[in-house]
């Protein structure tokens, strides 16, 4: 049959028009579904506030996505800074968010950004949290560690909790090996933010998870399931198990993402005005409280006596020749120093010299407010293991560098056994106070010569808790230490420095207490534990 040239362009007309048609609805629903489920993707899910203290909160959830992740927390209607993981700005389906140097008691908001999305609410009501308020109790660390099984990367979380739910859960990220460690003592009530005591006898639950809704799961009595060294007795992995019926509700959260609000505007019918509501300012309403005392029998002795000594009012030492650099790791370290006067200071840093752009704080400063200080006491978080580093330091007006480089450590294979010192210092200005450490072999045993220094500082009761298990040697390595080696203890407070030496095996025993004969002439003593500590019982 003959086609004319006519028809020819006819049917051509009809074949693209048969084929393109549908390749074009094909192609419009594709993309449309392309960015519908894009924002899907990066929903957090499983949102859960753990490690609940009174200055710090973690922040965890999980996307189906792999995307960056990051907090920004919001006091007051005012925004502070994000908060990137813990483990740097990678893509990942699981997240892990420390937001620190929050104040005590008080109430917080907080936004989720998840890849290029940001997530406010829950059901229309605000991410929020409360910080837990100051108390007299000091935690007894209780470290447990274990391995998660099935991972080749640090992309995963691990929670442990009662299985009564009845706390916030304490949480942590193994490393890429599958290692992690776990202080039980940062387990908090949801009730009251009071701290929890695990007992031998207690029914924990432990998880580890790597995707949404999916996870391993260990139950069990903290006796049975923890052997004598604290170490998991069975294998936990990281799937099998829908792990978010053993979380509280009141710990976990929905995600939903932040959009614009219109204004409410009401119209007059009748008028066709149009009506704005008014603005109702809540009146401040006094609180009153009734207070309850108990009397506790294991308490920190003390010098309650007071001394004639006068606050000091200029640090004998300041400026350049007082800056340290202390607690030295594979991601972080701190840079202590003091100033001639009461005043701010930071820290800026960073890999090149012409190149400082990332800002540490000071521990005590908060998200909207920033303390001054004779001593400063910055932590510089998220460094990258095994690299150089160069600082910045801003005291007040003054700015100053210093001089050296800062290598960081190589990331070990396993945590470091979980160990500490506790004491007091007893001190006039607790806001100025600091104690170092160093450890120093002296029985051949072990790591050799004199570790990197840490540091801590005191708390507005005299105490202190440093952790010593971190402590790194010469070479970068955890320094192995003994009972018989020596450890060397100094405080920082004006012109009032000391300095006392005694072995680990006394520095850790749950007898000992560290405190000062006087707030103008430092010194540290080792205090036995009293049978009634002072009390008269008939």
């Amino acid at each position: 049959m003959y086609i004319t040239p006519y028809q020819k362009k006819q049917l051509t007309t009809i074949f693209i028009l048969v084929l393109g048609i549908p390749l074009t609805l094909f192609a419009i629903y594709t993309g449309a579904q392309w960015f519908t489920s894009a924002g899907a993707n990066t929903q957090p899910k499983d949102v859960i506030l753990a490690n609940l203290t009174t200055n710090s909160v973690v922040v965890t959830w999980t996307t189906s996505d792999e995307v960056i992740g990051s907090v920004i927390p919001v006091l007051n209607g005012t925004e502070g800074s994000p908060v990137i993981d813990k483990r740097g700005s990678g893509k990942r389906n699981t997240h892990y968010v420390e937001i620190k140097s929050l104040e005590p008691g008080t109430e917080y908001d907080f936004k989720i950004i998840s890849g290029e999305d940001t997530y406010v609410d829950v059901g229309g009501t605000e991410f929020e949290f409360s910080t837990a308020n100051i108390s007299a109790d000091i935690p007894t660390p209780t470290p447990v560690h274990g391995i998660l099984a099935d991972i080749s990367d640090d992309d995963a979380l691990i929670y442990i909790l009662p299985k009564d739910k009845t706390t916030y859960p304490a949480a942590t990220v193994p490393s890429s090996n599958g290692n992690w460690l776990v202080d039980l003592s940062s387990l908090r009530r949801i009730e009251d933010k009071s701290m929890y005591t695990v007992l031998e006898s207690t029914d924990l639950v432990v998880i580890g998870v790597s995707s949404i809704g999916n996870a391993g799961v260990v139950e069990g009595q903290y006796g049975i399931i923890f052997d004598s060294s604290k170490k998991l007795t069975e294998t936990l992995v990281s799937s099998g198990t829908q792990y978010d019926i053993y979380i509280s509700e009141d710990t976990k959260l929905v995600a939903t993402e932040d959009k614009e609000e219109e204004p409410t505007v009401v119209v007059d019918k009748e008028n066709e005005t149009p009506y704005v509501p008014p603005v109702v300012v809540e009146q401040e309403v006094e609180e009153t409280f009734d207070k309850e005392y108990e009397l506790k029998n294991d308490l920190i002795w003390t010098n309650l006596v007071s001394s004639e000594g006068v606050v000091p009012t200029q640090p004998d030492e300041y400026g350049t020749d007082s800056v340290m650099v202390t607690n030295l790791t594979d991601v972080g370290c701190s840079i202590i120093w003091f100033s001639q006067e009461s005043q701010q200071g930071h820290v800026m840093s960073g890999t090149s010299i012409s190149e400082l752009s990332d800002k540490g704080r000071d521990e005590r400063d908060g998200i909207a407010s920033q303390g001054e200080y004779f001593l400063h006491s910055i932590e510089i978080t998220q460094l990258q293991p095994e690299t150089t580093y160069y600082f910045e330091i801003y005291s007040g007006e003054e700015t100053y560098e210093y001089e050296g480089e800062i290598t960081t450590f190589a990331t070990q294979s396993s945590p470091p056994q979980f160990e500490t010192i506790v004491g007091t210092l007893e001190v006039d200005d607790y806001k100025n106070a600091l104690v170092v450490a160093t450890f120093v072999d002296n029985d051949g045993i072990g790591s050799k010569g004199t570790s990197h220094p840490i540091s801590t500082l005191v708390d507005s009761e005299g105490s202190w808790i440093l952790t010593i298990g971190g402590a790194r040697d010469s070479e970068g390595e955890y320094f192995d230490k003994s009972n018989d080696d020596k450890v060397n203890l100094s405080s920082k407070y004006f012109t009032n420095s000391s300095a006392t030496e005694m072995t680990i095996g006394e520095a850790t025993s749950e007898e000992i207490g560290i405190s000062t004969s006087s707030s103008s002439d430092l010194a540290f003593s080792i205090i036995p534990s009293l049978s009634d500590y002072g009390v008269l019982v008939d």
